[in-house]
C-alpha cells in the first residue's frame, strides 16, 4: 500500500518537462497520421475539445498532461492525414482514364532500363484539379526535360506506389514552360565541368556525391551501391550539410557565432537550391538548423527530440513521407542510430574516453546499419554483409571528394586548373570504384531473407529495449554534445 501510494503521489505531483510535452505531441502526431493512413477520421466534437486539452496539457502537475499532450497530438495528426487523403482521392477518379495533367519535373528526366525518358512530376494539375503527391512518367517522346520544367503529358492514368502517387506509362509529353534559375544553371555547369575533367564513370560518381544526383550513374555502378549499403554517399542528405556547417565553423567561429551561423546558413540554402528538398534533406535541413540555432544560443536539444519535431514538422508538410516514402524512414532510423544509438555504444565501450576517429566511425556505421536492417530485410529481403567494411573503405573520403570536385566543377572554365585539381579526385574516385567493384563480387556480400512486418516491429522493440539498458548502465548525457559541433 506504501509504495502504491507513493507511486500514485509521484504521477500526481511530479512537473512535466516542457520537452517531454513537445516530444509527447510530436510523436503523437505521427502516429495520428499513420492511423489516418489506415481510414481513421476524428468528428467535428472532438476537435472541439483541443482548447480545452491544450489548457490541461500547460499545466505544471503531471496527473492529466501527458494523456492530453497525446490526445492533441493524435487529433492533429488524424485530421492533417484526412486531409491529405481526401485529396489523394482525386486520383482515384481517374484511373483507368486517359487524362492530360500538368506538373513540374521534380529531378532531371533520365532513361530507365526499357529505354524510356522516366520523370516524377509535382505541382500536380489533373484535369483541372490539384492533388497532392507526385506522378511518375515514362514517355518515349523525343523530349528531354529539365528539373523545373513545367510540361503536358496525356495518358492512361494508373495508380502509384511508394513515393509517387500515380503514373502514366508510355505518355506523351510535351514541355510547356522551363523555368531556369541561377542555380539550376550553376548545377548544369558544374556537372559539365565535372564530365569534362573525369573519365565518365567517376564524373557520374562525382556528381552523385556532390549533388545527390543518380540518375546518370551506369546500371552496374547502381547495383553494387544497392549491395554495399553505399547508396547515402549519392543521396544529398544531412551528411553533406554536416561537411558544409563543420566548415563554415572552422572559418568563421574565431571570429563571432553569429558569422558562423550566417554563414553555415548561406551555404546550407545554397546547396538546398541547387539539389533540390527532398525528403532526406528535408528532414537533414531541419535537424541542422534546429542545431545551428541551438548552439548559436548555447543550447542543446535532446537527440530524440529532435528528431520527433524533425520528423513532425517535415510529416506535416506532406504526409505523405510517412505512408510510403521509404527514403524518408531510411533518412531518420539512420539518424536515429548516429545520433542515440552511437552515443550510447560509445559510452559503453569507452566509458567517459573520447573514441578515435576510426573507431567512432565503425560505431556510427554500425548504429546505422543496426537502426535501418529491420525495415531494409521487411522491404527487399536482402541484406549487405558487407556493407560495414564498404562504408568503413569509402565514406571517410566522402568530404574530401566533395570538395575537389566542386573546385573542379566551379573552375571549369579554366581548364589547366580544373585538370589539375581533379587529379587527385580522380585518384580518390577511382579507389572507390575499384574497392566497391571488388567487395561486390564477393560471394557472401549479400545475403537474401524477408522479414514480416510483425518481425520488423518486434526487432525495433528489441532494439529500443537495449538501448534503454544501456542509457541505464551508463547515464550517458545526450545534452553535452550537439549535431553540428
Amino acid at each position: 500500500m506504501l509504495y502504491t501510494a507513493t507511486a500514485v503521489k509521484i504521477i500526481t505531483y511530479t512537473n512535466v518537462r516542457r520537452t517531454t510535452r513537445i516530444g509527447t505531441v510530436c510523436l503523437c502526431f505521427l502516429v495520428g497520421i499513420a492511423l489516418a493512413g489506415s481510414g481513421w477520421r476524428v468528428t467535428t466534437w472532438l476537435l472541439a475539445s483541443l482548447p480545452i486539452l491544450a489548457w490541461i496539457a500547460c499545466k505544471k502537475r503531471a496527473a492529466f498532461v501527458v494523456p492530453a499532450c497525446m490526445c492533441i497530438g493524435l487529433l492533429l495528426g488524424v485530421s492533417r492525414g484526412a486531409v491529405t487523403q481526401n485529396q489523394l482521392d482525386i486520383y482515384g477518379d481517374y484511373v483507368g482514364h486517359t487524362v492530360t495533367i500538368f506538373g513540374i519535373v521534380n529531378d532531371d528526366s533520365h532513361y530507365n532500363g526499357k529505354g524510356q525518358r522516366d520523370m516524377l512530376l509535382t505541382n500536380v494539375t489533373v484535369q483541372g484539379r490539384s492533388p497532392p503527391g507526385a506522378v511518375r512518367i515514362t514517355t518515349l517522346s523525343f523530349v528531354q526535360p529539365q528539373r523545373g520544367d513545367k510540361v503536358m503529358v496525356t495518358g492512361k492514368l494508373y495508380s502509384g506506389f511508394g513515393n509517387y502517387q500515380a503514373a502514366i506509362y508510355f505518355g506523351t509529353v510535351t514541355v510547356v514552360a522551363t523555368q531556369p534559375d541561377v542555380f539550376s544553371v550553376a548545377r548544369r555547369q558544374v556537372v559539365a565541368g565535372l564530365y569534362s575533367v573525369l573519365p565518365d564513370t567517376q564524373a557520374s560518381l562525382a556528381v552523385g556525391i556532390l549533388l545527390g544526383v543518380k540518375t546518370q550513374l551506369p546500371a552496374n555502378l547502381t547495383a553494387q551501391l544497392n549491395t554495399l549499403s553505399l547508396t547515402h554517399i549519392v543521396v544529398a542528405s544531412g551528411y553533406n550539410l554536416t561537411v558544409l556547417i563543420r566548415l563554415a565553423r572552422r572559418l568563421f567561429e574565431k571570429r563571432s557565432k553569429f558569422q558562423t551561423v550566417a554563414a553555415g546558413t548561406l551555404l546550407m540554402a545554397g546547396f538546398i537550391a541547387v539539389t533540390g528538398l527532398g525528403a532526406s534533406m528535408g528532414r537533414a535541413m531541419l535537424v541542422t538548423a534546429l542545431s545551428l540555432v541551438a548552439w548559436y544560443y548555447g543550447r542543446h536539444i535532446h537527440p530524440v527530440i529532435l528528431l520527433l519535431v524533425s520528423a513532425a514538422i517535415t510529416a506535416a508538410v506532406n504526409p505523405l513521407y510517412i505512408w510510403g516514402d521509404l527514403g524518408w524512414w531510411l533518412s531518420f532510423l539512420a539518424f536515429a542510430g548516429v545520433l542515440v544509438v552511437a552515443p550510447l555504444l560509445q559510452a559503453v565501450i569507452w566509458r567517459k574516453r573520447k573514441p578515435k576517429f576510426i573507431g567512432q566511425l565503425i560505431v556510427e556505421t554500425v548504429a546505422a546499419e543496426v537502426m535501418t536492417i529491420p525495415i531494409l530485410l521487411c522491404s527487399f529481403g536482402n541484406l549487405s554483409a558487407a556493407g560495414l567494411l564498404a562504408n568503413l573503405l569509402v565514406v571517410p573520403l566522402v568530404p574530401l571528394v566533395m570538395l575537389l570536385t566542386a573546385i573542379a566543377g566551379m573552375l571549369n572554365f579554366m581548364a589547366p586548373l580544373a585538370a589539375t585539381v581533379a587529379l587527385p579526385a580522380s585518384w580518390l574516385l577511382s579507389y572507390i570504384l575499384h574497392t566497391m567493384n571488388a567487395l561486390a563480387q564477393l560471394k557472401w556480400a549479400i545475403a537474401n531473407f524477408t522479414i514480416s512486418w510483425q518481425t520488423m516491429v518486434a526487432l525495433y522493440l528489441v532494439i529500443g529495449f537495449c538501448a534503454w539498458c544501456m542509457w541505464r548502465c551508463t547515464r550517458h548525457d545526450f545534452l553535452a554534445a550537439n549535431v553540428v559541433e
